[in-house]
Protein backbone atom coordinates (compact mmCIF):
# COMPACT_ATOMS: atom_id res chain seq x y z
CA UNK A 1 0.00 0.00 0.00
CA UNK A 2 2.90 2.30 1.03
CA UNK A 3 4.42 1.83 -2.61
CA UNK A 4 1.22 2.75 -4.34
CA UNK A 5 0.65 6.03 -2.14
CA UNK A 6 4.29 6.96 -3.46
CA UNK A 7 3.84 5.60 -7.08
CA UNK A 8 0.71 8.03 -7.00
CA UNK A 9 2.68 10.67 -5.03
CA UNK A 10 5.24 10.46 -7.84
CA UNK A 11 2.88 10.71 -10.69
CA UNK A 12 0.82 13.60 -9.39
CA UNK A 13 3.99 15.83 -8.85
CA UNK A 14 5.18 14.76 -12.09
CA UNK A 15 2.23 15.73 -13.71
CA UNK A 16 1.71 18.52 -11.91
CA UNK A 17 5.17 20.01 -13.66
CA UNK A 18 3.84 19.39 -17.09
CA UNK A 19 0.45 20.91 -16.79
CA UNK A 20 2.90 23.89 -14.78
CA UNK A 21 5.50 23.43 -18.19
CA UNK A 22 2.11 23.90 -19.99
CA UNK A 23 -0.80 25.53 -19.02
CA UNK A 24 0.33 27.66 -15.93
CA UNK A 25 3.14 29.39 -17.64
CA UNK A 26 0.84 29.74 -20.39
CA UNK A 27 -2.15 31.26 -18.19
CA UNK A 28 -0.07 33.92 -16.60
CA UNK A 29 3.59 34.42 -18.22
CA UNK A 30 6.52 34.28 -16.85
CA UNK A 31 8.97 36.55 -14.76
CA UNK A 32 12.08 36.33 -17.54
CA UNK A 33 9.16 37.14 -20.20
CA UNK A 34 8.03 39.94 -18.61
CA UNK A 35 11.46 41.55 -17.90
CA UNK A 36 11.62 41.43 -21.41
CA UNK A 37 8.40 43.13 -22.26
CA UNK A 38 8.88 45.74 -20.30
CA UNK A 39 11.68 48.77 -21.05
CA UNK A 40 14.37 49.36 -19.36
CA UNK A 41 13.94 51.20 -16.32
CA UNK A 42 10.28 50.36 -15.34
CA UNK A 43 8.45 47.96 -13.44
CA UNK A 44 7.14 45.20 -15.65
CA UNK A 45 3.15 43.99 -14.68
CA UNK A 46 2.12 40.80 -15.98
CA UNK A 47 1.01 41.27 -19.46
CA UNK A 48 -2.26 38.76 -18.81
CA UNK A 49 -3.21 41.19 -16.27
CA UNK A 50 -2.64 44.41 -18.52
CA UNK A 51 -4.77 42.39 -21.44
CA UNK A 52 -7.57 41.81 -18.48
CA UNK A 53 -7.50 45.49 -17.58
CA UNK A 54 -7.34 46.86 -20.89
CA UNK A 55 -10.58 46.02 -22.21
CA UNK A 56 -9.67 46.43 -25.76
CA UNK A 57 -10.13 42.89 -27.27
CA UNK A 58 -12.45 40.20 -27.78
CA UNK A 59 -10.00 37.89 -26.75
CA UNK A 60 -7.18 37.73 -23.95
CA UNK A 61 -4.01 36.20 -24.97
CA UNK A 62 -1.38 34.73 -22.60
CA UNK A 63 2.32 33.92 -23.75
CA UNK A 64 4.33 32.17 -21.35
CA UNK A 65 7.60 29.91 -20.84
CA UNK A 66 8.97 27.89 -18.82
CA UNK A 67 11.95 25.40 -17.66
CA UNK A 68 12.16 22.96 -15.50
CA UNK A 69 14.02 23.01 -12.50
CA UNK A 70 16.56 20.28 -10.84
CA UNK A 71 13.90 18.86 -8.37
CA UNK A 72 11.38 19.18 -11.79
CA UNK A 73 13.84 17.79 -13.86
CA UNK A 74 14.50 14.70 -11.03
CA UNK A 75 10.83 13.68 -10.57
CA UNK A 76 10.27 13.98 -14.55
CA UNK A 77 13.07 11.25 -15.19
CA UNK A 78 12.11 8.89 -12.28
CA UNK A 79 8.36 8.92 -13.55
CA UNK A 80 9.91 8.40 -17.30
CA UNK A 81 12.54 5.28 -16.12
CA UNK A 82 14.87 8.04 -16.93
CA UNK A 83 13.90 9.18 -20.60
CA UNK A 84 12.84 12.30 -20.03
CA UNK A 85 15.05 14.88 -18.06
CA UNK A 86 13.95 18.18 -18.42
CA UNK A 87 11.61 20.23 -20.30
CA UNK A 88 11.05 23.44 -22.27
CA UNK A 89 7.63 24.58 -22.76
CA UNK A 90 5.69 27.88 -23.79
CA UNK A 91 2.83 28.42 -25.68
CA UNK A 92 -0.07 30.95 -25.89
CA UNK A 93 -3.66 30.51 -23.89
CA UNK A 94 -6.66 32.32 -25.42
CA UNK A 95 -10.09 33.03 -23.47
CA UNK A 96 -12.87 35.32 -24.86
CA UNK A 97 -12.58 38.57 -22.36
CA UNK A 98 -16.71 38.80 -22.30
CA UNK A 99 -16.89 34.47 -21.01
CA UNK A 100 -14.13 35.07 -18.33
CA UNK A 101 -15.51 38.53 -17.07
CA UNK A 102 -18.97 36.93 -16.91
CA UNK A 103 -17.52 33.53 -15.22
CA UNK A 104 -15.63 35.92 -12.33
CA UNK A 105 -18.15 38.28 -11.59
CA UNK A 106 -21.30 35.89 -11.58
CA UNK A 107 -19.69 33.19 -9.63
CA UNK A 108 -19.96 30.89 -12.99
CA UNK A 109 -17.89 28.15 -14.65
CA UNK A 110 -15.72 29.10 -17.57
CA UNK A 111 -14.90 26.32 -20.01
CA UNK A 112 -11.79 26.94 -22.75
CA UNK A 113 -11.46 25.82 -25.46
CA UNK A 114 -8.92 23.48 -26.15
CA UNK A 115 -5.02 24.98 -26.11
CA UNK A 116 -2.25 23.26 -27.57
CA UNK A 117 1.37 24.25 -25.91
CA UNK A 118 5.06 23.08 -27.05
CA UNK A 119 7.61 21.64 -25.25
CA UNK A 120 11.24 20.40 -26.14
CA UNK A 121 12.11 17.43 -23.88
CA UNK A 122 15.34 16.77 -22.66
CA UNK A 123 15.80 13.06 -23.11
CA UNK A 124 18.42 10.69 -22.37
CA UNK A 125 19.49 9.72 -25.61
CA UNK A 126 20.77 12.37 -28.17
CA UNK A 127 17.33 13.59 -29.04
CA UNK A 128 15.18 16.65 -28.07
CA UNK A 129 11.82 15.89 -29.69
CA UNK A 130 8.96 18.36 -29.29
CA UNK A 131 5.53 16.94 -27.82
CA UNK A 132 1.81 18.93 -28.14
CA UNK A 133 0.53 19.07 -25.11
CA UNK A 134 -3.72 19.84 -25.02
CA UNK A 135 -4.98 21.09 -22.49
CA UNK A 136 -9.26 22.35 -21.91
CA UNK A 137 -9.10 24.11 -19.01
CA UNK A 138 -12.33 24.37 -16.75
CA UNK A 139 -12.59 26.61 -14.05
CA UNK A 140 -14.72 27.44 -11.18
CA UNK A 141 -15.12 30.97 -9.59
CA UNK A 142 -16.52 32.58 -6.60
CA UNK A 143 -16.12 35.74 -5.25
CA UNK A 144 -13.60 36.36 -8.36
CA UNK A 145 -11.45 33.99 -7.11
CA UNK A 146 -10.78 30.53 -9.12
CA UNK A 147 -12.47 27.58 -6.75
CA UNK A 148 -11.22 25.01 -8.20
CA UNK A 149 -9.25 24.27 -11.70
CA UNK A 150 -9.53 20.98 -13.64
CA UNK A 151 -6.86 21.01 -16.48
CA UNK A 152 -8.56 18.22 -18.15
CA UNK A 153 -6.01 17.11 -20.32
CA UNK A 154 -6.71 16.09 -23.59
CA UNK A 155 -3.87 14.90 -25.25
CA UNK A 156 0.16 14.61 -25.35
CA UNK A 157 1.50 14.11 -28.72
CA UNK A 158 4.73 11.73 -29.90
CA UNK A 159 5.29 9.89 -26.54
CA UNK A 160 4.74 6.61 -26.30
CA UNK A 161 1.95 5.09 -24.45
CA UNK A 162 3.54 4.15 -21.68
CA UNK A 163 4.84 7.45 -20.60
CA UNK A 164 1.42 9.55 -21.40
CA UNK A 165 -0.18 6.77 -19.33
CA UNK A 166 0.67 7.45 -15.88
CA UNK A 167 0.84 11.62 -17.02
CA UNK A 168 -2.66 11.38 -17.87
CA UNK A 169 -3.91 9.56 -14.66
CA UNK A 170 -2.65 12.39 -12.30
CA UNK A 171 -3.25 15.05 -14.45
CA UNK A 172 -6.94 15.45 -12.51
CA UNK A 173 -5.40 15.13 -8.80
CA UNK A 174 -5.58 17.44 -5.81
CA UNK A 175 -1.78 18.36 -6.01
CA UNK A 176 -1.94 19.91 -9.42
CA UNK A 177 -4.95 21.36 -9.00
CA UNK A 178 -3.70 23.03 -6.00
CA UNK A 179 -0.94 24.70 -8.12
CA UNK A 180 -3.17 25.47 -10.48
CA UNK A 181 -5.37 27.25 -8.50
CA UNK A 182 -2.45 28.99 -6.43
CA UNK A 183 -1.19 30.62 -9.71
CA UNK A 184 -4.01 31.51 -11.76
CA UNK A 185 -5.50 33.74 -8.08
CA UNK A 186 -2.34 35.37 -8.15
CA UNK A 187 -2.99 36.46 -11.68
CA UNK A 188 -6.47 37.17 -10.72
CA UNK A 189 -5.84 39.46 -7.58
CA UNK A 190 -4.24 41.60 -9.46
CA UNK A 191 -7.28 41.73 -12.55
CA UNK A 192 -9.95 42.03 -10.56
CA UNK A 193 -9.59 43.48 -7.36
CA UNK A 194 -12.26 42.59 -4.55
Amino acid sequence: MKLRSLAQSRRAVAVALLLQLAGLAAISGTRAAQAEAAPAGTTSENPCVEQFRSGRSAWVECYGAFETDSSAQEELANLTFELIKGARCSGTMRVRRAALTKAVTDNGVLELDPQDILCVLATSMDASPEVVITLAPKITFRDKRALDVSPRLLRISSLPEFLIAPLRSGAESAFVRKQLLKELNRVLEQAFPR
